[in-house]
């Protein structure tokens, strides 16, 4: 597996942590539970309810719109598939459920034809966790970690870029590595 489809992995389960723990302090605010560490049903403790149900628990309570929903499910479900398919020796060969999510993820966020398919679901990838990361930081109103469009992804080196910049770059390394 190439080193950019291992990134986009940990940078999933980072911002599944980040996700969980917002969605943790929210519910926790609403029904006075002041120390969610400790607490049996918000922590990190066997007993304590799973990613899944929080994510269910936001699908349902965030009157969100159907494609917003649809990010929502496929956030979780390409958790799962990640977690399930680790050993995958590309990003394409993590999703493997009949739900077809990388079907979902290209089609959700379109790129060039010219691209390899597993640089693309990257590119998708990073797209649908900052779309997630948006919707949950709205629906909780952490205003301080609400990221504008411009500041979505950054490199290593500071370099601001989208999509279609992502697109690009990658097309320039394929050449690069496939020569």
């Amino acid at each position: 597996m190439i080193r950019s489809e291992i990134s986009v992995k940990n940078e999933f389960f980072l911002n599944c942590v980040f996700i969980e723990d917002m969605i943790s302090n929210f519910i926790g605010d609403k029904f006075g539970i002041d120390n969610i560490v400790d607490s049996k049903v918000l922590g990190n403790s066997s007993k304590a309810i799973s990613f899944d149900q929080k994510m269910d628990f936001l699908i349902e309570t965030g009157g969100f719109s159907i494609i917003d929903n649809s990010k929502l499910s496929v956030y979780k479900a390409i958790r799962k598939e990640f977690l399930l398919n680790k050993d995958a020796y590309s990003l394409e060969e993590s999703f493997t459920s009949l739900d077809h999510n990388d079907d979902f993820l290209l089609i959700m966020y379109p790129q060039e034809n010219f691209l390899p398919k597993d640089e693309k679901l990257t590119v998708a990838c990073y797209n649908l966790i900052d779309d997630v990361s948006q919707l949950v930081s709205e629906f909780t109103d952490k205003t301080q970690i609400k990221l504008k469009k411009e500041q979505r992804m950054r490199s290593r080196f500071g370099i601001r870029y989208n999509a279609a910049n992502l697109s690009k770059m990658a097309m320039f390394l394929s050449m690069l590595l496939f020569k």
